[in-house]
């Protein structure tokens, strides 16, 4: 079953890739700000005595649930007024909260930073997909939206390689500084340079600014299209996978390896940056080709390359040499994040024009909650569990256990295909 092609060019469209860039730039900034603190795991427990428990709250509850519950207001706000202006002062606000976190002088201060780089990068995501949406068709958003969600993995990347370095130089807390005050800068040049694109014209939607659809209309929406939920659901245990193996991997190596931050601090975010970009775009644009023949290819691609990817994770956990778990962790971090561009892209599509943001950032408050709040602290806890009888190796052990959501993401991604066709039409006939 296809979905209609409604692209409609106009001059409003010249420009969208430029557009598309500077979102992307957004996102790297965003997450290079948000990954520092897992390069730095290890001194900054070491300086404030922490547990692994703790760092496992710190480096994801303490910033995933604010960032979470916070996206909700700004996407509403996103959806009712100028979305540029606001990713521009959420730009402002997290690179200043990176800034004080490399000046906490207590752990209640980090935490208290940390949550502010929270608050402000709640504001950048659904505003950024809204944007997106009204820049392309339906049927050629997968690419432009998965491409947005490379900027995690570059962030990463970048991230990891710069953070190492600049932690092995000059300290955990130059890391955070040096990383923070270019993001001013890019505030900035997103309000001089980007324009706010006019709602629905490129569905041939009419927007009714008048209406303001909220968080119920968007609740009976997921109630009436059930394959929004189970795309909710999948997104969110793949996201699991993915926060909890970032947030304990340089912890992983240093004990299990002996390596130290700028050691594997660098392949790690080589690994995941380069691996994780070249494997979002290609499922993002994947889904775009093969969704023309059957919509349900863009959910089945992500099911393939999941079950494929679980068993390979667990095999680099268990693989007693460095370069061999390497070596197995290299599709995992590619295919694992298949799921990025087609998951924002067909919730876009499934929901009303003035509920776009909204439902972006519901998706993220799931994801960020069950994926980046459950899945570092669960595997700090196993690990903390586990530490009396198997020592450093417990973390190897508690890291494995990470396999688990990505198995029920195949499952719930399955669902969510089989109930996509009807759910398509629907949202496209209401619209």
């Amino acid at each position: 079953m296809n979905t209609p092609d409604r692209t409609a060019m106009s001059p409003e469209t010249a420009g969208r890739w430029t557009i598309v860039a500077l979102l992307l730039a957004v996102q790297i900034f965003a997450n290079i700000d948000r990954q520092i603190l897992n390069v730095v795991v290890e001194p900054v427990k070491a300086e404030f005595g922490l547990s692994d428990k703790v760092m496992g709250l710190l480096t994801g509850a303490a910033f995933s649930v604010f960032y979470a519950v916070l996206g909700v207001p700004l996407a509403l706000l996103a959806d009712r007024s100028n979305r540029r202006n606001l990713i521009a002062a959420a730009i402002a606000v997290w690179s200043a909260m990176t800034v004080f976190c490399g000046m906490a002088a207590t752990a209640l201060q980090l935490v208290l930073a940390r949550i502010g780089v929270a608050v402000g990068e709640a504001g950048a995501g659904p505003a950024s997909q809204s944007i997106v949406s009204d820049l392309f068709a339906p049927s050629e958003r997968a690419t432009p939206m998965a491409l947005l969600a490379v900027g995690p993995n570059l962030g990463i990347m970048f991230g990891f390689i710069a953070g190492s370095i600049l932690a092995e130089m000059f300290g955990w807390r130059m890391a955070f500084i040096a990383v923070g005050v270019p993001g001013l800068l890019m505030a900035v040049i997103l309000v001089t340079s980007m324009r706010e694109p006019r709602r629905g014209m490129i569905d041939k939607v009419e927007d009714r600014a008048g209406d303001r659809p909220g968080f119920g209309t968007l609740l009976r929406t997921i109630a009436a299209r059930p394959a929004l939920l189970w795309i909710i659901a999948g997104f969110s245990c793949a996201g699991m996978f993915g926060y909890g193996a970032i947030a304990w991997a340089t912890a992983f190596f240093h004990r299990s390896y002996g390596l130290s931050p700028g050691e594997i601090g660098p392949i790690i975010g080589i690994l995941v940056g380069v691996g994780g970009a070249i494997g979002t775009f290609a499922g993002g644009w994947l889904a775009d080709r093969t969704g023309k023949r059957d919509v349900r290819w863009r959910l089945w691609i992500i099911c393939i390359s999941a079950s494929i990817a679980a068993p390979l994770a667990a095999a680099a956990f268990l693989a007693q040499n460095q370069w061999l778990t390497l070596a197995l962790m290299t599709f995992p971090a590619s295919v694992a994040i298949f799921h990025a561009g087609p998951s924002f892209a067909l919730v876009q599509e499934l929901v009303p024009l003035r509920l776009r943001a909204l439902a972006a950032a519901f998706l993220l408050f799931c994801l960020n909650v069950i994926g980046g709040g459950v899945g570092p602290f669960v595997v700090g806890l196993l690990s903390d569990l586990l530490q009396p009888s198997l020592g450093l190796e417990s973390l190897r052990y508690a890291m494995l256990a990470l396999t688990v959501p990505i198995l029920l993401s195949v499952l719930f991604y399955y669902l969510a295909a089989r109930r996509l066709p009807r759910d398509l039409a629907a949202a496209h006939a209401a619209s």
